[in-house]
């Protein structure tokens, strides 16, 4: 979980472990889930980062797991859904608006 604060609330996000989430709207990736009602930043629930969709979140690697990762080549034989974009750090949640 990041904590982001500006100077006058605390933004919430929630950043996953499994780096091969796809949103069910669009199927871009998704890094993180932002509540913007709850930091006052919005007037809408969780949204999917970066995309902002409110729509659920399913992993694209069929046999991704937190202790392994993707073992797709191991139990597939190969790895059909590419590689997980590289992490970049911090999301800034007041990306785009006026602080």
């Amino acid at each position: 979980m990041i904590l982001a604060m500006s100077h006058t609330r605390t933004h919430v996000n929630v950043t996953f472990a499994n780096p091969y989430l796809a949103c069910d709207q669009c199927g871009q990736r998704v890094a993180q889930w932002h509540d913007p009602v709850k930091c006052g930043c919005g007037d809408s629930g969780w949204q999917n980062k970066p995309c902002g969709h409110q729509a659920g979140a399913t992993s694209v690697c069929p046999s991704w797991g937190p202790v392994d990762g993707c073992t797709c080549v191991e139990h597939l034989g190969r790895r059909d859904h590419g590689e997980p974009p590289a992490p970049t750090g911090f999301d800034d949640p007041l990306e785009g608006r006026n602080r």
